[in-house]
């Protein structure tokens, strides 16, 4: 504040009496003030006038003017000069308006005739000090309350009945209610409680909602005059005619205003929380549902590879109860040999999800084969915590295909058995019907012959399926060994083709040959290769109808050859064409019998894998097919890359139709 010396006061003197403003201006000057200026007004509209255009420290009043009367005058200026003190100067005859108006905001009054400068300077410096208090009180107040209604949480001040007085936007917000409707209701009512609605009267009521948590709140802070803390409470709120259930965290104090208790409430809608907790617990539940229901074994281990937690089923697995599992070294439970392979697998240094086969030991010392699935866990900085295992048990599963395994080949053993022993006498009968036929053993008519014929034809054919399943069969286990050369394939062509000619011949097909130039020698083994082209050749003629084509092209394209084998046969319906490889699989014209076993075309495909090449089939109903054959030109082809498969395929029920395959 300033001092009296450095300050200099401007007062403005609304007096309409010249004498008791002469008298007023004089009193002034003989005062210790230090005064700037007394600009003097006989009315309310020249005082306003001035007011207006000018600022004064302070102002007297005379509440009796030609053109105001009472305390509408001292109101008038007021509005005009909210912030500069006001003294009034009364007669005696309106001493009683003065007070009241030093009730509604004059900082003093004096009754005229009974003023001397020693009292009016003290009147002004406290009027003045008065004032500059009262408007720092008032923006303390203003900061107040603009903290309360911008809080980020509701704020309710209630009074000592319950009834809310004062509420901030955030709890308006809440209630999506407008102030009117909140403000000097009873608490619960302004609320929407259902349950103060449901009892008649609003929370608070001593005898309404005993049950309730915000009643108990609003009674130990109203009738015991103590704080409450972070009480949660649960409402069923009915805003817009539609019913809500909302959770509140609420806080009170007491507090003392004009001389009456009243209650501050802070309330904190939790609502998204809470239902987001509850929504975490019940994913928890089903989690732990599943976790404890799993038909495998479920464990977490720490960072020092102990076991932390387990699913049932792991107890069961192992025959190990809690006690025995809490904080068991994981190592413990697998051999030596198999956990190092574990280990081998750097699960937690590389953060991967890792699958494998293994054994555990159980709590009687027997050893059962599992199905192990291990990932690591990580804190949010990228730091090793832990890891989870999922162990199925695959004992049975293990005894059921070792059991497969002999019995397929004991199967295949006996196959290739019968099959080798078939070859004996059907030798035999093969060259006893030829010298018959040469006639050797005397002359035969022509129905002998015609027998005779039919026989051998059958004998042949007898012969040529058991070699496709004495081939298949070393196939499929590996037992064959290609004799990988550089050879020249136009050579290989030629040889195919030569063996086919006859054929070609008797079933009136063209067979063409057609090789670029200067084709390069690739490894191969020729044998095999020629194999594989006989058969597809084969293939085309029995399959193309008298006067159709069957062409042989040879040609390099980038680091392969490839041999095409196209006719103009029946063709093949394409949903048929991605099982044409399979073993046994057979598709046939309508009308003909199956006279094959339905393997030709997957020992093809198996020996052009065996040289590192791949076969593609393309193929229109009635337009014809091509069978295309990628070598490599530098072969690295070896028997055992390929991958071992059971003779399951012997299992499988040869289809009765005529087919696509020799």
């Amino acid at each position: 504040m300033e001092t009296e010396a450095a300050q200099k006061l401007k007062i403005l003197l609304v007096e309409d009496d010249l004498i008791d403003r002469k008298l007023l201006q004089r009193l002034l000057s003989q005062s210790a003030l230090s005064i700037s200026d007394i600009k003097p007004a006989d009315c309310l509209r020249t005082a306003l006038e001035f007011l207006e255009k000018d600022h004064f420290d302070v102002v007297f009043l005379d509440l009796g003017l030609p053109d105001s009367q009472g305390i509408d005058t001292f109101t008038a200026i007021y509005d005009r000069a909210e912030d500069i003190p006001i003294i009034v100067l009364s007669g005696l005859d309106d001493e009683k308006m003065a007070v009241t108006a030093v009730k509604k905001g004059v900082q003093d009054y004096f009754v005229k005739g009974q003023i001397d400068s020693n009292l009016l300077t003290r009147a002004v410096r406290y009027a003045i000090e008065r004032k500059r208090i009262s408007k720092i009180l008032d923006e303390k107040q203003k900061n107040i309350e603009a903290i309360f209604d911008a809080a980020p949480i509701g704020m309710m001040l209630i009074d000592e009945h319950t009834v809310v007085k004062r509420v901030n936007d955030a709890v308006r917000q809440l209630l999506n209610k407008d102030y009117r409707q909140i403000i000097n209701q009873r608490f619960g009512d302004a609320l929407g409680c259902v349950n103060a609605a449901n009892s008649g009267k609003g929370c608070g009521n001593s005898s309404a909602c005993e049950t309730c948590l915000l009643h108990k709140a609003i009674s130990t802070v109203l009738d015991l005059q103590q704080s409450v803390h972070e009480v949660e409470v649960q409402l069923a709120l009915k805003i817009d005619d539609k019913q809500f259930t909302h959770w509140l965290l609420v806080s009170g104090v007491p507090a003392t205003i004009d001389g009456h208790l009243h209650a501050v409430f802070a309330v904190n809608d939790i609502t998204k929380s809470k239902l987001a907790e509850r929504d975490c617990q019940l994913a928890e539940d089903r989690y732990r549902t599943i976790f404890e229901n799993s038909a495998v074994s479920i464990s977490l281990v720490d960072e020092q590879e102990r076991l932390i937690s387990w699913n049932k089923f792991t107890e069961s697995l192992l025959g190990m109860n809690k006690e025995d599992l809490y904080l068991k070294p994981v190592k413990s439970l697998y051999p030596e040999g198999q956990w190092h392979k574990i280990r081998a697998l750097n699960v937690r240094q590389k953060g991967l999800q890792r699958h494998l086969e293994s054994e555990m030991i159980r709590k009687d010392g027997s050893l059962i084969a599992v199905d192990v699935s291990l990932s690591v866990l990580k804190n949010p900085e990228g730091k090793v915590i832990g890891s989870i295992g999922v162990v199925a048990d695959i004992t049975e599963r293990k005894r059921a295909e070792e059991e497969l395994k002999s019995t397929m080949e004991a199967k295949s053993q006996f196959i290739s058995t019968v099959s080798h022993e078939l070859r004996t006498p059907l030798a035999s009968m093969k060259e006893a019907i030829s010298i018959v036929l040469d006639g050797i053993a005397g002359k035969i008519n022509k129905d002998q012959k015609r027998f005779l014929d039919i026989a051998q034809r059958n004998i042949n054919r007898l012969a040529r399926l058991i070699n496709e399943v004495l081939d298949f069969q070393k196939l499929n286990a590996n037992k064959t060994k290609l004799n990988i050369q550089p050879n020249d394939i136009a050579e290989a062509v030629r040889d195919a083709c030569h063996t086919m000619t006859l054929y070609a011949q008797k079933k009136k097909v063209k067979l063409s040959i057609n090789l670029d130039d200067d084709l390069p020698k690739a490894s191969f083994d020729v044998d095999a290769i020629v194999q594989v082209l006989t058969n597809l050749i084969s293939n085309s003629i029995k399959f193309t109808p008298e006067n159709g084509v069957v062409s042989v092209s040879a040609q390099q394209k980038e680091g392969d050859l490839v041999i095409h084998v196209s006719d103009t046969g029946i063709g093949v319906n394409k949903e048929f064409l991605t099982k044409i490889f399979d073993p046994f699989y057979q598709v046939h014209p309508p009308g003909q019998e199956s006279k094959g076993t339905g393997l030709g075309l997957s020992i093809v495909n198996k020996i052009v894998m065996m040289h590192g090449g791949r076969i593609e089939v393309e193929s229109e109903v009635n337009q014809g097919t091509t069978f295309s054959v990628f070598l490599p030109l530098d072969s690295k082809a070896k028997p055992e890359v390929l991958p071992e498969e059971t003779d399951e395929f012997l299992e499988n029920t040869v289809v009765d139709s005529q087919v696509r395959t020799a």
